[in-house]
């Protein structure tokens, strides 16, 4: 990547962040009052107020610093960019884990993503509530909090935990589900279930889990973590062991290079899973 380019990069995330620290104080105010929790596909599915809020406040930052980015938003907001091959697209989930942050836990972030054609080339993902903040342009690697991390180096799968989450109509998937979750419980070191995917990432980005496994998600469910976890030396793929897209992969699966076939493996109910329409 070249120097002029790394920068164009550089100087759209630090501006993001100039804005992060009072959204974050807000959003975490915001937890303690009146949510106004809503519901979208089903009652699983849900959105607050702070989801509408960071939204508003993020698209409105980047139209009026960056008016030539595109910008993709889970909440609905969009605009397109003005050259598709030759402009940014921000990513952007406002609120990752709303169903966390509606039931008032700490497990919820703002995940923003940058994207240069089809590729992730910049990434921020806060977490307001454990004071941490990820972030990764491509080919410079991942930090937390300005500390460079990476990936576990454990080479066994018995050894480390893996993290995963269910998609919203998990009630027509509950077998496979349930077969895949069997597979994790004998051979790794154990499950968890947090409820925010892009914090999944970072996790096995700064090495807490050994994997990560999880279908349905949507674009800017990945588009953030997945650099991150990449630039921190993860291993990325869909279950069938393919690259990911993030505007058309049914699943993914992350992990070190030493634990990913073993992951892979467990994981694969989740084929059968992902094809139920």
């Amino acid at each position: 990547m070249n120097p002029e380019f790394q920068y164009r990069i550089r100087e759209r995330l630090d501006a993001i962040e100039t804005m992060l620290p009072a959204l974050e104080k807000d959003l975490l105010e915001m937890q303690q009052g009146n949510l106004n929790v809503e519901t979208k596909s089903n009652h699983l599915d849900l959105v607050t107020l702070a989801d509408h809020e960071s939204e508003q406040r993020l698209v409105s930052f980047i139209q009026e610093n960056f008016p030539e980015d595109g910008i993709l938003s889970e909440e609905g907001a969009s605009h397109q960019p003005s050259k598709e091959v030759t402009s940014f697209l921000w990513v952007i989930d406002p609120v990752d884990g709303t169903v966390n942050y509606a039931n008032r836990l700490p497990g919820w972030g703002i995940s923003i993503g940058l994207l240069y054609g089809e590729d992730i080339v910049g990434a921020i993902v806060s977490a307001p509530a454990h004071r941490e903040r990820f972030r990764s342009i491509k080919g410079t690697g991942s930090t937390l909090n300005g500390r460079t991390i990476h990936v576990s180096e454990k080479t066994q799968f018995r050894e480390g935990l893996v993290v995963t989450g269910f998609p919203y109509d998990r009630d027509r998937r509950a077998q496979p589900l349930c077969r895949a979750m069997e597979n994790m419980l004998r051979l790794s070191g154990g499950v968890r279930r947090l409820g925010a995917a892009a914090l999944d990432f970072c996790a096995v980005a700064d090495g807490r889990f050994i994997g990560y496994y999880e279908m349905a998600l949507k674009p800017w469910d990945y588009a953030a973590g997945l650099l991150i976890a990449d630039e921190a030396g993860a291993t990325i793929t869909d279950f069938e062991g393919n690259p990911i897209d993030i505007f058309s992969s049914k699943g993914v699966l992350v992990s070190n290079k030493h634990v990913h076939k073993a992951l892979q493996e467990a994981a694969a109910p989740m084929i059968e899973a992902a094809a139920i329409v």
